[in-house]
Formats: C-alpha cells, structure tokens, sequence
C-alpha cells in the first residue's frame, strides 16, 4: 500500500478552505452532483460549472490526480464522509447516554478519516528519519503537548533518546541545538502557534529533518516542515476541549512510535522488558 489513501470527496472537502474562488465553486458543483460527475467530461463539467475546461484539469491536479479522468475514478468509488450531526458537541439536553454514544461515533470516525488522510511513503519516510535519528526533539503545547509528551514516553521506553519540555520558552530554547543528526516533530491542530512553529523552523535551518502532525489545510506548521502528517479539519469552531484532534494525533504518534519499534524488534522486546522490570521493582 503506498500514497495517499484518502477519498475523493474527503480530499475536498478537507481543503476547501485553501481552494481558490475558481476551485471552490468547482468543488461545491462537485459535491453537489456527485452521481452526475462521474459522467461528465472535463469539457462538459466546466460548461456546467461555469468555468474553462483547463480549470478542471488544474483543479483534479490540486488534489493529487494526474487528471479528470483519475478524480472521476476515485470520485465513483467514493463513500459519503461522515455528517457532522456525529460532533462531540454537546447540547443542554444531552443523557449521559447520549453523550457516550456521541463520543463513540466521532472517535471512531475521526480515527477512520486519520487513516484516510495518511500518505504511507510519507510515513515511512519518517520512521526512517526517526530510527537513523541521534535524538529526536518534539514541540507542542496545550493539548498537543499531551501528545508530544506521550509519544517521548513511548521512545524512552525503547531506549531511543527523544526530548520534551513542558514550558514553551525552554522548547524553543533547547531548539538552537538541534543538528542535522537529529529529528524534529512539530505538533499543532491549528498549524499556527508560534510556540511550536518557531522551534521548528529552527530546527529546519540547522539542518534537521523537520515534521509536522497538523490539520489538512495550508497552514505555517506544515509549509515549514520536511514532511507533514495532516489530521482530520473537523474541530468545531465552539470546542469543549481539542476531543477529536487529541484522538487523531495520538492515533499518528503510536503509528510513528510502532514503525520506530518493529525496526529492530528484538532490541525492541529486550528494552521494554528492562523498563518493565525496574517499574515492577517500585510497586
């Protein structure tokens, strides 16, 4: 399995927010008339849509496809995202039950959409980096530094030196001593927090391999990173905590750390064995 993985439909409406006026109202015809598409020819969709054949071509480009006839390809197989009545949104008159149910449905369909955005030749570029890495710096803050944070617990555990620090002005601090040795992972739903955004760069200009785990949009995070791993847009507006996002990105970390472990698998059983036993000795 190599390359994108993602759908059609969640291709574009992930974007959307990044298309142009032209794309967009390309787009919005597109998910409008999903079953009439497939049919059309470059020619006729852009008659219909109200634009040049040549946009339609650029736009089936913007999301991957080598052209129209591809995007119809993908777009016939395509199953409808989930709709957005599944957010963990609560409302006053939710049940306990309700909100069970409403955690379940959008965890699991968040993990399922993660998967989907997932490129494998870009995972594997990274857990390359990260096992061939001296030492590998993480960055994030709030609840994306939970994520960072568990992730570095999960390196430790198999002896791969990672770095963490909780306070924002120490992470961007310990930044100026990232060689080309190391690897750099950047964390942030928003992909515009100066905290994390900063440090990477950084670590970018002195020569690291640079990572981002952000939203599927254009955004500061991933134009500054080697490789982005990119979560679901589907964080409401009016949150109650980063819930999804949270979900998503500790999904992409245990994918990361997994990758890192089975590189040496044997090394890998030895060394969590050892944390295991010294653990037991304390309890």
């Amino acid at each position: 399995m190599k390359g994108e993985i993602m759908s059609c439909i969640f291709k574009i409406k992930e974007g959307f927010n990044s298309f142009t006026n032209t794309e967009k109202k390309l787009a919005n015809y597109i998910l409008k008339n999903k079953e009439e598409v497939v049919n059309l020819s470059a020619q006729e969709l852009s008659d219909k849509a109200d634009i040049s054949p040549a946009a339609v071509v650029r736009f089936s480009k913007t999301l991957g496809y080598k052209g129209f006839t591809a995007l119809k390809v993908d777009l016939a197989k395509d199953r409808d995202e989930r709709e957005n009545d599944t957010s963990v949104i609560i409302s006053e008159d939710d049940s306990i039950n309700d909100i069970i149910r409403k955690v379940k449905v959008s965890n699991t369909s968040s993990i399922d959409e993660t998967i989907g955005l997932l490129n494998v030749d870009t995972i594997n570029n990274i857990v390359e980096a990260m096992v061939n890495a001296k030492r590998i710096y993480l960055f994030g803050i709030g609840a994306s530094g939970i994520v960072a944070m568990d992730l570095q617990q999960k390196l430790l555990r198999i002896n791969k030196n990672s770095l963490y620090q909780m306070d924002p002005h120490t992470q961007i601090s310990s930044s100026v001593h990232i060689t080309n040795e190391d690897v750099a992972i950047g964390i942030s739903y928003s992909g515009e927090t100066k905290e994390v955004n900063t440090p990477l760069k950084i670590a970018k200009e002195n020569g690291a391999k640079t990572i981002a785990i952000t939203r599927y949009n254009k955004n500061s995070l991933s134009k500054i990173a080697d490789y982005s791993v990119y979560l679901p847009n589907d964080e409401k507006d009016l949150r109650v905590g980063a819930i999804t996002s949270r979900i998503d990105a500790l999904t992409i970390v245990d994918i990361l750390y997994l990758g890192v472990a089975k590189n040496d698998f044997e090394r890998t059983k030895r060394d969590i064995k050892k944390t295991r036993d010294i653990i037991n000795r304390i309890k």
